[in-house]
């Protein structure tokens, strides 16, 4: 296990050190024991840094969807096609709750392509039965659905976020210096090792009292 030494004399393991080498072992085991798989669960919800290894569940769904329906250079530009969609959504930069959204509607739409290509190979100018047509006309109107929810999902969500009201906090620090911090209702900043969700009339000072913001 990576450690450093402590102003004890004593040695304190790297976190994101640990992670990474008790994530490779892992990987190479068939039956990793349960005390090992929640030692790495409880270290990459500590490890800010190794977030991706735990919120990549969605990339691994679109990859499997695009190696199903594409090959070679066409694969490759699919996946390029979803990176600069998910830029031009503004994923890195976006909110938890907005990253979600953006998640599903990547994923919805490659769903929908495989749909839109499965009913072109199968339906289209081919000899099928009422019943197969039936099949994958409702299949492809359901992803198409999905689609279009998932779309409109995330528009109220930043429609909801506009609206919100800027706030503002103004955190009182040692020998009466004031910090104010502005932001919309989306933002979510970390002032040390508090994170402060106030209404915009409120003020926070060190000591924890808490009085109004005169505007």
């Amino acid at each position: 296990m990576p450690a450093d030494d402590n102003s004890s004399g004593g040695t304190v393991a790297i976190p994101s050190k640990e992670v990474v080498q008790l994530y490779r072992k892992l990987g190479k085991q068939k039956n990793p024991s349960e005390a090992e798989v929640d030692r790495l669960r409880s270290l990459v919800v500590a490890t800010r840094t190794a977030w991706p290894l735990a919120t990549r569940t969605m990339a691994s769904i679109r990859q499997t969807i695009v190696e199903k329906v594409s090959h070679g250079p066409a694969r490759a530009g699919l996946l390029a096609e979803v990176d600069i969609q998910a830029r031009q959504l503004g994923y890195d930069s976006a909110p938890p709750l907005e990253r979600l959204l953006i998640d599903q509607l990547l994923t919805a739409r490659l769903r929908l392509l495989y749909a839109e290509l499965q009913y072109s190979h199968r339906v289209v100018n081919q000899p099928i039965t009422f019943r197969e047509g039936e099949y994958w006309d409702n299949l492809l109107s359901s992803t198409q659905a999905r689609f279009l929810r998932a779309i409109e999902a995330l528009a109220r969500v930043r429609r909801l976020a506009r609206n919100t009201p800027a706030l503002q906090i103004n955190i009182a620090r040692d020998g009466g210096q004031q910090v104010n911090v502005q932001g919309d209702g989306n933002e979510q900043e970390n002032f040390g090792a508090d994170n402060y969700r106030l209404r915009p009339e409120l003020s926070v000072a060190d000591n924890g009292r808490t009085t109004k913001n005169p505007r």
